[in-house]
């Protein structure tokens, strides 16, 4: 009937379950009347309190009643109305509590009438002793009438509270008796079913430990290297039954798969020699990307490439082009193996590989077309494009065949310097957008103080000349109201450009602001910088510009220029200041003219 350990477990829990369930409803049932009792004495102590509570407000105001008639003083009957308030609420809480039982209720009743008739009393002695007819409430007191009501009630409240405390005594001894029941039903129930669980898994256990015997001891042997070993025996539970022919399903493929192994060593021994080889290589790939990562100039560049390619790809002389976009030419920036590989520029239009946007190489003499840049007595080579988004950054070139065991290398090789060709670029990029006015294409302030601080300090040591030129286009604001910004840009741009081609390609031209430039030059006497100056100033105010048809009118500059002095101990703001102190002069003498500082 049980032939499954699932059944068997079901079957278990299912006894387990129903002892439990039994057990917690009589639990909950014994709980339930320990809580009805508990709360019922709350209820009998509540009508005990009220009681002595209801008294001692009444003593409390009879007290005070006879106070005030004694003395006359109303002091002695200030709390009287809440004193009398308090009781008569109190006896009637306690007739609403002990409606359950008919014998309290009525004697409930009772003390509420005698209390009533008692407080209608003082309430009307009180009156009197308020109106001033002390003597007349007095002669009430004296009649005595008061203490036999007093007594009445004080008699029915005792009435009501042995009662209740008898009712009292007999609840606790019947919680008691719960608490004794719901002891010995916990302890015996527990031990219940304790008994039965470990009886029925005994049962379920002993059967299960045959099945495990064997199938643990056909599993060991296997283990100990006898492949033959099978669990062939019916283990009278179906899941054991399950166990044992998946065991026999798992031992026939994994002495399938061992003989297959045992094939493949060979071939595995094979690929861990070239994969020893291939990691060596790699390791040096990945040196070599870190320091291309790491390189800052094109010198860096091609010292690592030389320095690391050889021993990547050993006994292949080769070169490294690079693509300069302004004259979309590749350039050579290193070369290794021999002295002579390569030329040292060529047109992209000269490379096939370049041409197919692929690898191309020659392997023997006549085996495909030889590209235009490689020399006439190299028969094998091979050219490898270096692509990054779609665009050319550079060509690898190789005077030799790559063979098939190297070619993952050469994938890695030409991955690592295109990702560094692309990097170097950017910075370069990046460097010439923050060192440059987006406008003029001249350097920006930012550059200019950084250059003019480190010429101060060259002139220092040098003992050379310095010099600062402030130079601002006159009546610029008029061309930007009149014509436009945009006529105001191509202006900028058109100055900036006399300007740059009017001195050295060393001297530092800069946009310092709005229509405002700043020259620094070097190792030029007052005298020469001021003819210069005087030849931009002179060309200038010959141009004649036009923007969308329209003459923009006469161009001129005004020229402020400060020579930096070493026994001054100028700053670099000193000079600055002295540069537009002179601009400033040469403004207000007039405009179009050269002042010295």
């Amino acid at each position: 009937m049980l032939h499954s350990l699932t059944s068997r477990i079901v079957f278990v829990g299912s006894i387990v379950s129903v002892n439990l369930i039994c057990l917690s409803g009589l639990l909950l049932s014994a709980s339930n009347s320990m809580i009805a009792s508990f709360e019922w004495n709350s209820h009998k102590q509540k009508i005990t309190e009220i009681v002595s509570e209801t008294l001692s407000d009444l003593r409390e105001a009879q007290a005070e009643e006879r106070g005030y008639l004694l003395t006359t003083d109303p002091s002695f009957a200030k709390d009287f109305d809440d004193r009398v308030a308090s009781a008569l609420s109190k006896v009637n809480i306690l007739e609403q509590l002990v409606q359950d039982n008919p014998v309290q209720h009525e004697r409930a009743q009772s003390l509420q009438i005698a209390t009533n008739e008692r407080i209608d009393t003082l309430t009307k002695q009180i009156a009197l002793a308020r109106q001033g007819r002390f003597d007349e409430a007095r002669s009430r007191v004296v009649i005595g009438q008061g203490r036999v009501d007093m007594a009445i009630i004080v008699q029915k409240a005792d009435e009501i509270r042995q009662t209740e405390q008898e009712l009292l005594i007999a609840r606790e001894a019947t919680a008691r008796a719960h608490v004794n029941w719901n002891r010995k039903l916990v302890i015996g129930g527990c031990l219940i079913i304790v008994l039965l669980v470990n009886g029925l898994l005994f049962i379920v256990l002993n059967g299960m430990r045959r099945s495990i015997s064997l199938i643990v001891h056909a599993m060991s042997d296997f283990g100990n290297g006898n492949r033959t070993v099978r669990v062939n025996e019916q283990m009278g539970c179906t899941e054991f039954d399950m166990l044992a022919q998946g065991y026999n399903t798992m031992a026939d493929r994994l002495d399938a798969a061992m003989q297959a192994q045992e094939a493949s060593d060979l071939k595995l021994h094979k690929a861990n020699t070239e994969l020893k080889r291939n990691n060596e290589a790699m390791e040096l790939l990945g040196e070599m990307a870190h320091r291309l990562q790491a390189a800052r100039t094109s010198e860096e560049l091609a010292a690592i490439i030389c320095a690391f390619v050889p021993r990547v790809l050993p006994g292949i002389p080769g070169a490294l082009y690079t693509h300069n976009h302004a004259t979309n030419q590749l350039e050579r920036i290193a070369q290794w193996g021999n002295a002579s590989v390569g030329c040292d520029s060529l047109l992209p239009s000269d490379c096939w590989a370049l041409r197919l946007g692929q690898s191309h190489s020659v392997s023997t003499p006549g085996g495909d077309v030889t590209c235009q840049h490689v020399a006439c007595d190299v028969s094998t080579y091979h050219c490898e494009p270096l692509f990054a988004s779609g665009e050319v950054v550079g060509l690898l070139y190789l005077q030799s065949t790559v063979e098939e065991e190297n070619r993952f290398r050469l994938v890695a090789l030409v991955e690592n310097i295109a990702s560094a060709l692309v990097n170097q670029n950017l910075q370069k990029d990046l460097r010439d957008q923050t060192i440059h006015d987006p406008l003029t294409g001249l350097f920006n302030r930012r550059y200019m103080e950084e250059s003019l601080k480190a010429e101060i300090a060259t002139a220092t040591r040098d003992d050379t000349a310095l010099g600062l030129i402030m130079a601002d286009i006159d009546h610029f604001k008029h061309i930007n109201d009149e014509f436009g910004h945009d006529a105001g840009d191509m202006v900028l741009r058109t100055i900036a450009c006399e300007i740059q081609n009017s001195f050295r390609s060393h001297d530092i031209v800069c946009r310092f602001g709005g229509e405002e430039f700043l020259i620094i030059t070097t190792s030029h006497p007052l005298e020469t910088l001021i003819q210069r100056t005087e030849s931009l100033r002179s060309s200038l105010s010959k141009l004649e510009l036009h923007y969308n048809g329209q003459p923009l009118g006469k161009t001129t500059m005004s020229f402020g220029i400060a020579m930096w002095d070493k026994a001054l101990h100028h700053t670099a703001s000193d000079i600055i200041r002295q540069a537009d102190a002179a601009l400033y002069q040469a403004k207000k003498d007039g405009r179009n003219r050269i002042v010295v500082a």
